[in-house]
């Protein structure tokens, strides 16, 4: 199900892809590399920023406050290229509607024509590599929305976290220096091609790439299994955190959780991102849209993004609260006015 693109030869019109073949140039870091020649139109939007102050009381979260939270508000700007580059697909498939939207006058459109694998991949790029990142978006499927029969399709509509690289996309094998990234997709996996549409992770790192991960009922770290229904807007959030590094080697720890409206829908923490902090960080994300692998769209599919909000190193200060203050399935219900005795201990796991 993976694109079918080569990336490092796919390019746009201004000759970016999302993992672009690293130079190997002395003095040169790989990501000084991979900037080498390309117009940065998203490092300059920092000034657009509000400072944050607080985080959620989650322990996948930082000790301290994020270094910066950033509020796109699509309605101050002329063009989405004023806030996001392009490394794959048609600027065409990109624009700024008025309708519809979430909140203001202004969102943003992605189209993936009929018969077409790509609308467009974006970034909004970090001045730093981050070793935390806390994203949200509000996002919307076309009313008409549907997907190919005959098969599991899968549509992506996030870039999460990036480290561009070799090592991040169109097969690639990350091994710790040369890129990894996080993708939302929605899924016919689970449910009819009208929807409505399941969701699903899609992460290369260390141990596997090319990993899927179906937020559906039963599955490892699906902690609910909702329902996308095309028409609808939904607040999306995801934070991803990157392992830790003892004596260069990287240790299963790394963080991936999604919200969903605020409740938690998917968490996962054994992942093996990098072995380099200061250049294969997190790098990017943003708004994309490329449809199947194998197939192609089965006509124009439209998706809506709006308030696209980022804390930097650190959490939202009203983020949702962590699996551990949420509901799980293995957690112990109690009749309001009933404890636990002291004595008893429970399980790993579960909660009182």
């Amino acid at each position: 199900m993976e694109d079918d693109h080569t990336y490092r030869t796919t390019l746009n019109r201004d000759s970016r892809t999302d993992a672009i073949q690293p130079r190997v140039t002395t003095g040169v870091t790989r990501r000084q590399a991979l900037r080498m020649g390309c117009l940065l139109s998203a490092g300059g939007v920092l000034g657009a920023t509000g400072i944050g102050a607080g985080r959620a009381a989650s322990p996948a979260s930082s000790d301290s406050g994020p270094e910066d939270v950033i509020h796109l508000e699509y309605d101050e700007y002329e063009s989405w290229s004023d806030l996001y580059w392009l490394s794959n697909g048609d600027r065409d498939n990109l624009s700024f509607v008025s309708s519809p939207t979430y909140t203001g006058e202004t969102a943003l459109q992605l189209r993936v024509r009929d018969g077409d694998h790509w609308g467009a991949s974006t970034h909004y790029d970090f001045e730093d590599d981050l070793l935390e990142l806390n994203g949200r978006v509000h996002f919307a499927l076309n009313s008409n929305w549907t997907m190919e029969d005959g098969g599991i399709s899968n549509c992506r509509l996030w870039n999460c976290a990036m480290a561009l690289g070799e090592g991040s996309a169109g097969g690639g094998v990350p091994d710790g220096t040369n890129g990894w990234s996080n993708r939302l997709y929605v899924t016919t996996r689970g449910t009819s091609p009208d929807g409505p549409f399941h969701l699903l992770s899609y992460t290369y790192h260390m141990d596997q790439n090319l990993d899927h991960d179906f937020i559906l009922d039963g599955e490892e770290y699906a902690v609910q299994h909702p329902e996308i229904v095309p028409g609808k807007w939904y607040e999306f959030e995801y934070y991803v955190r990157v392992n830790t590094i003892d004596n260069g080697t990287a240790n299963p720890d790394g963080v991936i959780q999604y919200w969903l409206d605020r409740d938690l829908i998917y968490d996962r923490r054994n992942f093996r991102f990098t072995e380099d902090h200061a250049d294969n960080g997190i790098e990017t994300n943003g708004p994309a849209g490329h449809y199947g692998g194998q197939y192609v769209a089965p006509q124009n599919l439209y998706a809506y993004y709006d308030d696209h909000s980022m804390a930097l190193n650190g959490t939202f200060a009203d983020a949702p609260d962590s699996l551990e203050e949420s509901t799980r399935p293995d957690r112990i219900e109690l009749p309001n006015g009933i404890g636990l005795p002291d004595w008893l201990e429970l399980p790993t796991g579960m909660g009182r």
